[in-house]
């Protein structure tokens, strides 16, 4: 008896297991899963391309800093030069040194500008995505819920009991002197 009620519980869980996936849903949680890799190598991206920005940043000023060097290193060598060509040659250099530190502030501005975009685009897309996936689930659990053959179950849980409760009685009742 107990093995024949194993064996019933053993087909019937397997039965719940199946039931529970529907056959769409692979499909979506897949669709889902590419979605979130394609979020992924997107923000990698992201970074290597913020990566990359830092780096030209870094060698932008560099540069300024080396002409800013080579434009004060040139100015003290020639003293043959009068003190009207040194000071328009520094008003020169000064007004060369804004420009590029206004274009470096504004490359600054820019890339940050695209960035926060990005961000913004990468977060808006995963969110949505995740509202989506969050509604499959749901959906399929209800489905699962739904679909799960629990009245069976509990039609077969009743006359097992009642199964039970007659062995039992069939052997307690002769003790008794009563059957």
């Amino acid at each position: 008896m107990d093995l024949f009620i194993d064996k019933l519980a053993q087909k019937f869980a397997g039965n719940e297991q199946n039931k529970g996936v529907l056959p769409g849903e692979s499909k979506e949680i897949r669709e889902l899963r590419e979605k979130v890799e394609n979020y992924e190598k997107l923000l990698q991206e992201m970074k290597l391309v913020n990566l990359k920005n830092m780096e030209s940043a870094e060698k932008l000023r560099d540069m300024v800093e080396a002409a800013s060097e080579t434009i004060q290193t040139g100015l003290a060598a020639p003293a043959a030069l009068s003190e009207e060509e040194k000071n328009a040659a520094e008003a020169a250099a000064e007004a060369d040194r804004e420009m590029i530190k206004e274009l470096f502030d504004k490359q600054s501005d820019t890339i940050h500008k695209e960035n926060i975009k990005v961000y913004r685009n990468v977060q808006a897309a995963v969110g949505e995505g995740l509202s989506e996936q969050t509604k499959s689930i749901l959906e399929a659990q209800q489905g699962g819920f739904k679909k799960s053959g629990t009245g069976f179950l509990k039609v077969m849980s009743v006359l097992i009991f009642i199964a039970v409760l007659a062995d039992i009685a069939l052997k307690v009742l002769p003790m008794f002197g009563l059957l």
